[in-house]
């Protein structure tokens, strides 16, 4: 387990945002003040219901899920930016981590990996989670642009 950050975790955010950049465009095919109202308005089973059918289409069914959680920042000064708690769950890898979607990007941070066996090296910590994601997707490879930006 790697419970807090790391000098790997940029790393393994890249591999992330390489496998979901399809999933994070589905979400934002949703108009931003319908997510807000569902979040706002605590609709988290219908929020849930939308954003796991959105994962099922992109990966093996279960293999990621919202996890529950969701919050808005609006504001006077400038667009919304609307942060989602995922997990994933796949080949020995358990994963913990948030989108933030916004106007023109989107982000990914992660809060929690796991391996069932962890692999004693970093090289090995990012090919296991290559490889669970490549694995859960459903016949797509990993999306080489996106516009996801690196947290710093």
């Amino acid at each position: 387990m790697l419970p807090d950050t790391t000098e790997l975790t940029p790393h393994l955010e890249a591999i992330l945002a390489r496998h979901i950049g399809a999933l994070t465009t589905e979400f934002r095919n949703y108009e931003a003040a319908d997510l807000i109202a569902l979040i706002r308005l605590d609709r988290t089973a219908t929020l849930q219901s939308l954003l796991d059918g959105e994962c099922d289409m992109h990966f093996k069914p279960r293999t990621m899920r919202f996890a529950g959680h969701a919050e808005v920042v609006i504001g006077w000064d400038g667009p919304p930016s609307i942060c989602l708690a995922l997990v994933f769950r796949h080949l020995g890898v358990e994963l913990y981590y948030r989108v933030t979607l916004e106007a023109a990007d989107a982000s990914v941070e992660i809060d929690l990996i796991r391996f069932d066996r962890p692999a004693t090296n970093p090289a090995g910590r990012g090919a296991r989670l290559e490889r669970a994601l490549g694995d859960a997707r459903h016949g797509c490879r990993p999306e080489h642009s996106s516009s996801f930006r690196q947290e710093t």
